[in-house]
């Protein structure tokens, strides 16, 4: 009888120790994130672009190629959302603007292009180093030695 009376005892804490743990589990789940998907900002997006033409631009002029065009519209730097907009200050403009010029160079300048598309690849890493210095490593790949 003692027996029967341990077993029953026994089952009814394991029992109720599980369905605290059950319950615990549970609590956890719900208190979780949801999972979000990261989103660009639309300026992101739009250096995703320029780096993917830079990669381009890099091989035509390591191949001795005239760049004549961009497959990109610079006038976005200075429209497209940022990701914290207060990036967007007249430092920002100031180094836009250059490279922008040395963008136009790049084109125009068939004699210069490795010169000018080093001063645009170098102005972007000069502007990630107060900005967004993440992508840093990134773009000095693109630098043609």
């Amino acid at each position: 009888m003692k027996k029967i009376f341990y077993f029953v005892f026994l089952s009814s804490l394991i029992a109720c120790n599980n369905k605290t743990e059950d319950k615990k589990e549970k609590d956890i789940i719900k208190k979780e994130e949801p999972f979000q998907l990261y989103q660009m900002s639309e300026m992101a997006a739009f250096m995703e672009n320029m780096y993917v033409d830079h990669q381009r631009i890099k091989g035509e002029i390591q191949a001795g190629k005239k760049v004549d065009s961009l497959h990109y519209d610079l006038s976005k730097l200075f429209y497209a959302r940022m990701t914290d907009s207060t990036d967007r200050d007249a430092e920002y403009e100031r180094k836009a603007k250059l490279y922008v010029e040395y963008e136009e160079n790049l084109i125009g300048d068939s004699l210069q292009q490795k010169e000018n598309y080093n001063k645009a690849i170098n102005m972007c890493i000069s502007c990630h180093q107060i900005k967004c210095t993440g992508p840093i490593p990134r773009i000095k790949k693109l630098l043609i030695r």
